[in-house]
């Protein structure tokens, strides 16, 4: 047989089911009786026409007695957004190593920091499928697991004020999230300030990005747009998002101005 070219997450899923299939010798509805689902999906998901569920992942690990290797793939898939391989490098091998992040993402509250309601809100805006939304809020909440270990990374974050007042969600969904916000403002090792809705202030307009720094290992940056993404640790790139970070960090408020700055509009929301 042929080799397969396309590596995306969601190929290699796939690809991993029909070989561990195969090698059972079993038929899709074999497998679907192990996996206490249809046939059809089976198979569809074998063909990539349709997107595996964590439960399905889950199952599929047991089925074939592994060690989470299709959960591992699932998480690759839905932390990838569309397959895209280097937000998948980040979200699995970068972030969770890293001792500090630094964070700038204009227009909306960072990833990091969503609450569960706010992430749903978002996605539901038509970012993704219908079908695949939890999914994504799952991968997502899955990303903030580094934020409650027992050694969690530094996190410096820049937040937009605009993302305070941009309504996402109903308004009790906007005043839990900049509660939230206020909460994780309060730990030691999180660091949040706004950057003023302030015409002056465009150095982050192009686009946002985020920060690594891990031990033994060059800084690398996460740059995002709406055209492209790309995770690199080229020196040049990397000093160029350094020295607009900086920028962006001189015209942001203090953290317990920000933080005064974040209870105001809470309290707006609130009130609506």
């Amino acid at each position: 047989m042929a080799k397969e070219k396309n590596t995306s997450p969601k190929d290699q899923f796939r690809q991993e089911l029909r070989k561990c299939r195969t090698a059972k010798q079993w038929t899709h509805r074999a497998l679907a009786s192990r996996l206490n689902c249809g046939h059809s999906l089976v198979g569809a998901i074998e063909r990539g026409t349709r997107n595996p569920q964590l439960r399905f992942a889950e199952k599929c690990d047991e089925a074939f007695g592994l060690d989470e290797r299709f959960v591992k793939l699932w998480k690759r898939m839905n932390n990838a957004f569309s397959g895209a391989q280097w937000y998948a490098h980040w979200a699995d091998e970068i972030e969770p190593e890293a001792r500090t992040l630094r964070s700038w993402v204009p227009l909306m509250i960072p990833g990091l920091l969503q609450t569960e309601e706010y992430a749903r809100a978002m996605f539901t805006l038509g970012i993704v499928e219908e079908e695949e939304v939890e999914d994504h809020v799952r991968a997502r909440l899955a990303r903030q697991t580094i934020l409650g270990r027992e050694k969690p990374p530094t996190l410096w974050v820049l937040v937009d004020e605009w993302a305070l007042q941009r309504q996402v969600g109903p308004p009790e969904v906007m005043a839990r999230q900049l509660d939230h916000l206020l909460t994780l403002s309060g730990r030691s090792r999180v660091h949040i300030q706004v950057l003023p809705a302030d015409p002056e202030t465009t150095a982050g307009l192009a686009g946002g990005f985020m920060i690594a720094e891990i031990d033994d290992q060059p800084t690398t940056v996460y740059i995002d747009s709406a055209a492209q993404a790309e995770v690199t640790s080229d020196p040049e790139l990397v000093s160029i998002i350094l020295r607009r970070y900086d920028k962006l960090r001189a015209g942001a408020l203090r953290v317990s101005e920000s933080q005064q700055v974040i209870k105001r509009w809470r309290d707006s929301w609130t009130s609506k």
